[in-house]
């Protein structure tokens, strides 16, 4: 039985056909909300120079070490230190101002990628590891807090626009960053891409300080700091584990990067591989594919995807639709023309992205809305390590060449997508019929 709270969190969710309609544009979102406004032009900021210090990161190791291994090491670590932490920032999220850990989390990443100037010798390439893993780290303080506030300063016709956007401006600042910093860093080298990523971090910080984010008030516990801390972590995972209709969106998240984790981490080698002649221009041209597919993507799914009872379907369908851009990939004449199997792979990842976060901000309430989000983010990204990590040690231990890896774990991303279709999509069936019956709508 669907009782009263049940009934009010999922109404919105039932309304699929009439609610759409009534959705605003992108124009109209940035013109009359000034708070997420404020927000988006500060997130467009900070992406934009993160982009361009990735680029400069990959070929600084390769630079100094000359081992693909490094390379996947850089995309190991950079996962895990966002994995981990996710078990504390998204209680941190609830707990305290979510407008002060954006804030904190962009001024603590501009010094820290500053510090990356001090790299200039082989001997120090565990600095860039060990700043790497601090920059990603903070990132996985912010992306709860980011995440979680977008439904306290949106309006219920905006929700979906506004994820659209961010995931769009996520890939626009891929696509822009990528491209002109493989070009920034082939012209001035990487020291200058850091700098403008320090630059973009401030600027960001600057923004959210301007706008306030309504919050409900967290309610601690008797006992202690750690005490609360501790209880209200294992809180959040009950919530979530008690939640199925919650549990299989997370994991409908987390899917791509069992196998994308390796994929993109193979992209990255493609690059020296393309035909251009220079590692950070090949890798720029190829990530610049990838931030326009997921960009594309998610404008295309505002449009198409009215539909609401068709996203469980759509949610594996779509992990299985990147295998198959990247089973082209691996069976193609490897040219800068890959890049348009790069747009639509990556477009058809980040429809699963967006569709899966804003299934996730609409059964989920205020209070552990930050919890469930760190969980989403830390089953993501360590599946992304982990699948990042098997690819690289696959390479370097075993016969296996970088076209027959990429074919691999093509392959069986198409499988995974399959299988979650099969096994969750009756549930999710249910589900929805048992809510639009509880609410006197007709499936």
């Amino acid at each position: 039985m669907i009782g009263k709270g049940h009934r009010a969190n999922h109404m919105e969710l039932q309304q699929d056909v009439v609610k759409l309609q009534r959705e605003v544009g992108f124009i109209e979102l940035l013109k009359n909300n000034s708070t997420f406004r404020r927000l988006w032009i500060g997130l467009a900021i900070s992406l934009l120079g993160e982009w361009f210090s990735t680029v400069a990161l990959f070929v600084l190791i390769y630079t100094l070490t000359g081992s693909e291994l490094g390379i996947g090491l850089l995309f190991v670590i950079r996962m895990f230190s966002m994995a981990f932490p996710q078990i504390f920032t998204g209680m941190l999220a609830d707990r305290f101002s979510r407008k002060r850990i954006m804030v904190w989390a962009n001024i603590l990443s501009s010094i820290a990628v500053l510090s990356l100037l001090m790299v200039d010798d082989e001997s120090e390439v565990w600095l860039i590891y060990f700043i790497s893993a601090l920059l990603m780290a903070l990132h996985a303080v912010f992306i709860p807090a980011e995440s979680a506030s977008i439904p306290n300063i949106t309006k219920e016709n905006e929700l979906l626009t506004a994820n659209a956007l961010n995931s769009a401006t996520w890939s626009a600042a891929l696509c822009l960053g990528a491209s002109v910093g493989g070009f920034v860093v082939s012209a001035y080298g990487v020291q200058m891409a850091f700098i403008i990523n320090a630059l973009c971090f401030l600027a960001g910080a600057l923004m959210y300080s301007t706008i306030t984010i309504p919050q409900e008030p967290f309610q601690p516990k008797p006992g202690g700091f750690w005490a609360n801390t501790g209880g209200n972590i294992v809180e959040g995972f009950q919530i979530i584990l008690s939640k199925p209709h919650v549990s299989r969106i997370v994991t409908a998240k987390a899917l791509w990067a069992v196998f994308g984790g390796g994929l993109v981490y193979m992209l990255v080698l493609i690059g020296d591989e393309i035909g251009v002649g220079d590692l950070a221009a090949g890798i720029g041209i190829l990530f610049a594919a990838r931030g326009l597919g997921t960009g594309l993507g998610p404008i295309f799914a505002r449009y198409v995807f009215k539909n609401r009872n068709l996203w469980p379907f759509l949610l594996g369908s779509l992990v299985s639709g990147c295998g198959i851009a990247y089973v082209v990939i691996g069976f193609l004449e490897w040219s800068p023309w890959i890049a348009v199997i790069v747009v639509l792979g990556h477009a058809s990842s980040a429809i699963n992205w967006v569709l899966s976060t804003v299934l996730l901000q609409e059964r989920s309430e205020d209070e552990w809305r930050g919890r469930l989000f760190s969980t989403d983010f830390l089953l993501m990204t360590t599946f992304n390590g982990l699948s990042t990590l098997a690819a690289s040690l696959m390479l370097e231990y075993t016969e296996i060449t970088l076209r027959e890896g990429i074919q691999l774990f093509a392959f069986l991303q198409v499988l995974s997508g399959i299988i979650w279709v099969v096994l969750m999509l009756p549930k999710e069936r249910r589900y929805l019929k048992e809510t639009q019956e509880s609410i006197g709508i007709n499936p």
